[in-house]
């Protein structure tokens, strides 16, 4: 279902269920009281939210369009919702108030949201829980491809319940999915004045780009973790992959600012943002000066070449 609410648009979809094949995780052990239940830690249910957030931005790419960035902040808001949806299997909210309640807006300003909720009986792969949005004609498929959208939130969880209990027969779902999206409001320090074309004579204010939400990141399937100084890729050698992925880097930043200074920019740099972890921002600062730019790029071509002999660069 869809609507307009007050000031906001909410692109709402809702699965009440999801018809999973019975199969085997590798997280899966039977309980010590036999009864076959799961056991399952909040690291596999990370991983099963992160795999989610990679396969949205794989269709994204697929269709053209620019991928959501993550926050641990909204993964938190479909933390809440995600269990408020296995008492209430529902857009409304337990308080009865709407979805987008569980944000704040100084913490994630936004223009519109939607809200992707899944339910599944069986034990089910995040490619499976997947498949169903992209199959459903209820939305869903609308929602993960919204061009307007920014940023996402996933959020899994298990709800164990006893198979000859009234609670199960009343609601026989123990796997739950959760998938919050947000199109962001636009940085007001990124404006610019221009002609206005229908009101010749007087200017009209442009924005340039989109607000960075705190701790924004790109979701991948494996934690790239470098072993030194250039190992970019995390596979313990520094070679011409990780000069490319620091020249990637450093073009996508570069188009970043000239966007945001309302400058003239390829286009095409920002459909595919690059970004580092932590650990690759400090990886790729190969003269451990605080900064990343094309003298980093340049002293790693020199080291890949054989004419600088070890990272970080001294002078």
């Amino acid at each position: 279902m869809f609507g307009n609410i007050f000031k906001k648009t909410y692109s709402i979809a809702l699965a009440m269920s999801i018809v999973c094949c019975v199969s085997p995780l590798a997280f899966l052990t039977s309980s010590v009281n036999g009864d076959n239940s799961p056991q399952v830690t909040q690291e596999d249910l990370k991983g099963l939210a992160n795999r989610i957030a990679v396969m949205v931005n794989e269709a994204r790419t697929e269709h053209g369009l620019t991928p959501l960035y993550v926050t641990p902040y909204l993964c938190d808001c479909s933390n809440v919702r995600v269990r408020e949806a296995v008492f209430k299997f529902s857009h409304e909210r337990p308080t009865n108030e709407n979805f987008d309640s569980v944000m704040d807006t100084s913490l994630a300003p936004y223009l519109s949201a939607a809200e992707n909720l899944a339910a599944s009986e069986d034990p089910c792969t995040a490619e499976e829980a997947f498949a169903q949005w992209q199959n459903s004609d209820e939305g869903h498929w609308d929602a993960i491809l919204d061009p307007e959208m920014t940023h996402m939130g996933v959020a899994v969880t298990y709800e164990h319940k006893d198979r000859n209990s009234e609670a199960f027969k009343e609601d026989p779902f123990e796997w739950y999915w959760e998938l919050l999206l947000i199109q962001v409001q636009k940085d007001p320090n990124c404006a610019l004045l221009v002609d206005d074309p229908d009101n010749p004579g007087k200017k009209k204010r442009v924005y340039t780009a989109d607000m960075e939400l705190n701790g924004q990141y790109l979701p991948r399937l494996y934690e790239i973790i470098p072993e030194s100084t250039g190992d970019l890729s995390g596979d313990g050698v520094v070679d011409s992959f990780d000069y490319i992925t620091i020249l990637q880097y450093i073009e996508y930043q570069d188009a970043l600012a000239k966007m945001k200074a309302g400058k003239e920019y390829n286009e095409e740099l920002l459909k595919r943002p690059r970004t580092f972890n932590a650990l690759q921002m400090e990886a790729a600062d190969c003269f451990k000066d605080g900064v990343i730019n094309i003298n980093d790029a340049k002293v790693l071509q020199k080291y890949v070449l054989g004419e600088v002999k070890a990272l970080p660069y001294e002078f």
